[in-house]
């Protein structure tokens, strides 16, 4: 008696050849939708980050429009405020990448911002030549960052040596910030 003979008398698991075809394209239409529901993700919530992107675009106007070190500290500072405010909102991957990108943002302005400070608090002394910045604790890791070449220079009143950047180092690293908002705008446009 042949395996076939045996099953003569029993009906398929899954009927007939009909049956079969009909399962088959059942089972295969839920893989499709399982597949797609798992791998849909919504579109970024534009609403989200209106504020945030006003924020950043409220700091580039007030460089742009040559605001004072203050002023510039209040948009930061607001803009920071927003990127805090959306801290563990992003619900997609797209808003995951948006908000690090408008973190990164405040990071390369408070760079600059921390130079502009050191800047300004020794001009008045004539200690640092014109043109340069005094490189301290706070803007060493700016510089390594950025890889700003640096002078030494001797102060001789104590015979002691400091180092120094170029005044232009604040220029780059405005530069900077505006790649990394036409990176944002990229982000949020596809």
């Amino acid at each position: 008696m042949t395996a076939k003979s045996r099953m003569a008398g029993h009906k398929s698991l899954w009927g007939n050849n009909r049956m079969k075809k009909i399962h088959g394209l059942t089972l295969l239409m839920l893989i499709v939708c399982i597949t797609g529901a798992c791998s849909f993700e919504p579109d970024m919530d534009r609403e989200k980050f209106k504020r945030v992107s006003g924020a950043a675009q409220a700091v580039k106007a007030s460089l742009d429009a040559g605001a004072s070190y203050e002023q510039f500290g209040r948009s930061l500072e607001a803009l920071s405020g927003q990127i805090a405010a959306l801290k563990g909102k992003a619900a997609t991957r797209k808003e995951e990448k948006l908000f690090k990108a408008y973190t990164t943002l405040a990071e390369v302005y408070q760079d600059g911002h921390t130079l502009w400070k050191f800047k300004l608090e020794f001009a008045p002394f004539g200690i640092v030549p014109e043109g340069r910045i005094y490189v301290s604790q706070d803007v060493e890791p700016i510089v390594f960052k950025y890889s700003f070449p640096v002078e030494t220079q001797l102060y001789k009143p104590t015979g002691k040596y400091w180092k120094s950047i170029s005044e232009d180092s604040i220029r780059i690293i405005w530069s900077n910030a505006d790649s990394q908002l036409k990176i944002i705008e990229e982000i949020a446009n596809n």
